[in-house]
């Protein structure tokens, strides 16, 4: 069931000259004056950091520009991850610094930095270790790196939990606080806008990576987003804007759920792929060659999205009603554990484990839900032989021979701890239908991408519902308003029972543009 709140829009509405739907809104989200100053402020002007750890890591490039030194850029295998690495190697390459990178197998060889790739580094003649997007963690590769008289510079914007062996470090808790939101492609950013200055396609790949790392949307990251987003709609990078469905507007969703899934899809899926390909995908100028390898990043995409409805039904039916799911098949691809376990994670509100099986080992993810940290759960076992994450998500292998271990222990620790987690309920703001109009969802759209905090949820609690259409996917609703009739759609896949005549339909506003046509419409979470 939902919590139906009420917000009086008429200070803020007053105050900051909004539509009123946007005042209840940030009434209801209780951010104080100045962030909603911030989030109205349409300026789009990206700032560079003049933190000293960015100054000292520059001087050291241009140090190595001089010197005729190579370059080993030391990537991730996730959007943000990979979009930093082409920052970083574009950066070197306008610089005429020799350079090389490398991104990891996820499965193989696991996230970050490891002492393999800094030997096999310095014996191609690297001198300088540059690590995007990961880094703080790699307490081994950089003890390696040490020993073999390695200069290392560390990009990072995880968490920093014991001190980092590098002889230069640049994160976002080193910089000033309007960059504290950086994700790894924003940290790169500043390193690149200082040293060769402005370049959109960078910024670009910046606003793509923050989004995919759905970092907060405020200060210097809102910059880049905003900025970004613009680029974007010039059809520039090429590759990125490739990656977007034909027709397909360009804001925060379609970056999300369309460009964000196909970097990620090729980590996810190697044995079909090779992640370190898109990093001179994403620098690529030819338009034949771009066009080529979007069709073989929608390939990949494709094979990931079947694959994970297929295990995702699979997983559903074997979920249980305790209170930590660990779901375990030998069959399960390792790349899509993650999904799936989010997937129903989100459904059941409670965490979800989905593990399968390779080399001898049970490998998984693990997905959390809000008040629950996975991670600190997870923390004390002795059975993995690797363990990583945050609280929401983590990443863990369990050798063969104390699998049967580790599940008891997970079960025997939750009843102990009397674990009892309630799924939080969601919250709306409630309505009347003729509160809806074209100028209030513009006036919405205008301070678009809302930060996460902003729940942009309404309840409309006097439906009116005028036709009903149903067809094999969708049903939509046709609901009278006295600004303009608008359209509610209910998607089936969501698997809510709608009534025969309903009164209250809940979900979030948008434009809906079609050809010349513009329609207000809802997306239906819930209906009664």
């Amino acid at each position: 069931m939902w919590n139906l709140t009420k917000a009086d829009p008429k200070r803020i509405a007053s105050q900051f000259h909004t539509g009123n739907l946007l005042a209840m809104l940030l009434e209801n989200s209780g951010i104080d004056d100045a962030k909603i100053q911030d989030l109205l402020n349409a300026d789009s002007t990206v700032h560079t950091s003049q933190a000293d750890c960015v100054k000292k890591a520059c001087e050291r490039i241009i140090e190595a520009q001089k010197n005729h030194e190579k370059i080993f850029v030391g990537g991730d295998y996730d959007a943000d991850g990979i979009c930093a690495t082409a920052i970083m190697k574009k950066t070197l390459d306008v610089l005429n610094i020799q350079n090389g990178y490398y991104i990891p197998d996820r499965f193989k060889e696991g996230y970050g930095l490891s002492a393999k790739t800094v030997e096999l580094a310095a014996q191609k003649g690297y001198r300088i270790i540059m690590t995007v997007d990961n880094g703080v963690r790699a307490h081994e590769a950089l003890k390696k790196a040490k020993e073999l008289g390695l200069y290392v510079i560390v990009t990072d914007h995880h968490r920093i939990e014991e001190e980092v062996e590098a002889d230069i470090t640049v994160h976002p808790d080193l910089m000033e606080p309007a960059y504290s939101g950086l994700c790894g492609a924003g940290v790169a950013l500043q390193i690149s806008r200082t040293l060769i200055g402005n370049d959109d396609d960078l910024t670009a790949m910046a606003a793509v990576a923050s989004i995919g790392d759905v970092m907060p949307l405020w200060d210097e990251t809102r910059r880049i987003v905003l900025k970004g987003l613009d680029i974007l709609k010039r059809r520039r990078p090429r590759p990125l804007y490739a990656m977007l469905r034909a027709g397909s507007a360009v804001n925060w969703t379609s970056v999300a759920f369309q460009i964000v899934p196909k970097l990620n899809s090729v980590g996810r899926m190697n044995d079909i792929s090779n992640v370190n390909t898109l990093v001179p995908y994403l620098l690529l100028k030819d338009d034949a060659a771009i066009t080529r390898y979007a069709l073989q990043l929608e390939h990949v995409n494709e094979r990931r999205k079947e694959l994970s409805e297929i295990q995702s039904k699979t997983a559903q039916e074997m979920m249980t009603d305790e209170q930590i799911e660990l779901i375990f098949d030998a069959g399960f691809h390792e790349g899509i554990c993650g999904l799936v376990a989010g997937r129903l994670a989100n459904s059941a509100g409670r965490p979800v484990i989905v593990m399968t099986e390779s080399g001898g080992l049970i490998k998984g993810s693990g997905r959390s839900v809000s008040g629950f940290d996975l991670f600190a759960f997870l923390n004390d076992f002795e059975e993995p032989s690797a363990f990583g994450g945050h609280e929401q998500a983590v990443g863990i292998s369990v050798p063969k021979e104390k699998f049967d271990s580790f599940c008891a222990h997970l079960k025997e620790k939750a009843a102990a701890e009397n674990l009892t987690i309630e799924k939080p309920q969601d919250t709306a703001i409630e309505i009347c239908a003729d509160d809806i109009s074209m100028d209030e969802i513009l006036c919405l759209e205008d301070a678009a991408p809302l930060p996460k905090e902003i729940h942009a949820v309404f309840a409309v609690t006097d439906a009116q519902v005028l036709t009903v259409k149903e067809t094999e996917k969708v049903i939509r609703y046709t609901v009278a308003s006295a600004n303009g009739n608008f359209e509610a759609v209910l998607y089936k896949r969501k698997g809510i029972t709608p009534p025969e005549d309903p009164h209250v339909i809940i979900g979030p506003l948008s434009l809906n543009r079609w050809r010349s046509n513009v329609t207000v419409t809802m997306e239906i979470e819930d209906i009664y």
